[in-house]
């Protein structure tokens, strides 16, 4: 559950030319740019609503227009479909080609590319979108490993050299966790459901990871509680003691945050588990396994759930 820190150099999309005949210097209509590319006007609503592929001005009016860039991002499209890619595929290429300086790992999705520089510019309504729509088509677990923790990453370890660093650390963590949210299955459509509570140790303030967690938990019809950041030891036992859950899962990103006693005060029958990069093996109890991703922690989860299913 920790991030991945591996630079590599930044996807880039197919190159584009600019539209024949387009004035570049002027925001276009969908109706002059629907003509010119040979399009028809309800295609290209079409390619904004499904794809993404919107034009990018407005005008004092209120009326969307194309800049260059977006017509220039159009005529990729095209030559990508006349070369046989499909026009989602196409659209995700052409999109991915975002401009941002952060060493996005190999293994990054493209639309984490997009992700990472709309964050970038602060513009939390198309990170929403993006983490969204792409949600619609994946899992919670994907876009954790795939997109939100790959750009996570950098920039944590860079907030400090960015203009708004702090600002891009927050407004994705906080986008990410309401999009997580949403996609955990309510209680209602699980069957035979078993408390788990997920938190993060006392003075901790990430949680992100355990949003994660318990989305990823509800596609294998388990339910969890997640008490969140920086939980204190005592309201920890008061929870555990009132659920009296089959499993707790504390969280901690900084080692110095990592008190092992936290897992003393905790009812003899709930099980224990260690997640996230801050604890020490040396410092566990040996009955208390230590993970560190989210398909890890996933797995443990279970086998300490079962385990109490089953009676052992």
């Amino acid at each position: 559950m920790t991030v991945e820190r591996e630079p590599v150099a930044d996807g880039v999309g197919p190159e584009s030319r600019p539209l024949p005949g387009a004035d570049l210097g002027v925001a276009l209509p969908i109706s002059v740019v629907a003509e010119r590319m040979g399009l028809s006007q309800a295609t290209l609503r079409m390619w904004q609503q499904r794809y993404g592929l919107a034009p990018t001005r407005t005008t004092a009016g209120g009326h969307r227009r194309y800049s260059r860039d977006d017509v220039d991002r159009l005529a990729a499209v095209q030559r990508l479909i006349a070369d046989g890619v499909s026009t989602s595929d196409a659209a995700r290429a052409v999109l991915a080609a975002a401009h941002h300086d952060m060493p996005l790992p190999a293994d990054a999705d493209p639309i984490a590319h997009r992700v990472c520089a709309a964050a970038l510019d602060l513009d939390g309504p198309t990170v929403r979108w993006l983490l969204r729509d792409h949600l619609a088509r994946t899992d919670a677990p994907t876009i954790w490993e795939t997109v939100v923790r790959p750009v996570l990453g950098p920039i944590g370890d860079r907030w400090d050299q960015l203009p708004h660093g702090i600002a891009v650390g927050h407004l994705l963590s906080h986008i990410a966790t309401s999009v997580l949210a949403e996609a955990t299955p309510s209680v209602s459509a699980l069957p035979d459901p078993a408390p788990v509570l997920l938190a993060s140790v006392p003075d901790d303030p990430h949680d992100l990871p355990l949003v994660a967690l318990a989305a990823a938990l509800g596609r294998t019809g388990i339910t969890a509680t997640v008490l969140g950041a920086a939980t204190p030891a005592a309201t920890l036992a008061r929870a555990a003691e009132q659920r009296r859950p089959a499993v707790v899962v504390l969280y901690a990103q900084m080692s110095e945050l990592a008190d092992a006693s936290v897992f003393d005060l905790l009812p003899g029958t709930t099980g224990r588990i260690a997640a996230g990069p801050g604890w020490d093996r040396a410092h566990l109890d040996t009955a208390i396994p230590h993970v560190n991703d989210l398909t890890a922690a996933t797995a443990a989860v279970m086998t300490r759930v079962s385990a109490g299913r089953n009676g052992s």
